[in-house]
């Protein structure tokens, strides 16, 4: 009986050790367009299996066993590429995205198999390429959307403050062009204001005007800080930075209120 096990285990370490088949995967991200290549030197892919929206999917229609697969789609998909690799000679498979609108090729990675099975289960994700610009020139929507965003960058106190005085210099600044048209028509020794003139006068309206919000503005702004610092290492309280509008507001409810 001791004999028999003993000529057992010489058998069974005699036997040649197979290594276990590889199952690598892989996250691969492409742009809507691109292609995904798996080349190999060899005719080592013997069978592919694709999940995922077929009907948005471009396949290579080859015979198997093959030494390429490609895959590509226009629209935004994920899909699931299980391939089968086999070859008893050594062989090499490489992952590969091009894109065909620039004629870039981009190895992702690359494979060396001393001979056998390789299960590889590529995890591809088609995403919207980055806008590179518009593709419609501009026109007066493009405008409004412009003034739009810009607007939305300046707290609702700011844009309150610019209406009022815009408002305010635009009627002063309109008795002003007028008195002094007036006044040069009457004394005489100076001609009449032209449209020039008022364009001038005009600009210099609205540029009095944009300078005295920014400076009411700019007082408000450092006023809060001060408030702010006077609490903070006065009377040691932390308050926010809040919009001098809101505490105005709070006060006029609660006044309301009473």
């Amino acid at each position: 009986m001791l004999a028999v096990l003993m000529i057992t285990a010489m058998a069974l370490l005699a036997s040649p050790v197979y290594s276990a088949t590889m199952n690598p995967q892989e996250n691969v991200n492409l742009y809507t367009g691109n292609k995904l290549i798996i080349d190999s030197n060899q005719q080592s892919i013997k069978s592919v299996v694709v999940r995922g929206n077929l009907t948005a999917a471009t396949l290579s229609n080859n015979a198997y066993p093959s030494k390429n697969f490609t895959l590509t789609t226009n629209s935004t998909q994920l899909y699931t590429v299980d391939l089968l690799l086999s070859y008893q000679a050594p062989y090499t498979s490489e992952i590969v995205i091009t894109d065909p609108s620039s004629g870039a090729r981009t190895q992702y990675t690359s494979y060396f198999v001393s001979g056998g099975d390789l299960n590889l289960t590529i995890f591809a994700s088609f995403q919207a390429a980055p806008s590179t610009g518009p593709n419609t020139p501009l026109g007066w929507s493009s405008f409004y959307g412009w003034v739009s965003q810009f607007g939305g960058a300046f707290p609702f106190w700011i844009k309150i403050l610019y209406a009022v005085l815009g408002a305010q210099f635009a009627f002063v600044g309109y008795r002003w062009i007028k008195f002094e048209d007036e006044r040069r028509r009457i004394e005489g020794h100076l001609p009449p204001l032209d449209r020039g003139n008022k364009v001038y006068l005009w600009t210099e309206v609205v540029f009095r005007t944009l300078v005295a919000g920014f400076a009411i503005s700019l007082a408000v702004m450092i006023g809060e800080v001060l408030v702010l610092l006077i609490a903070q290492y006065l009377f040691f309280v932390n308050l926010d930075l809040v919009s001098l509008i809101d505490i105005l507001r709070e006060r006029a409810s609660s006044a309301s209120s009473i």
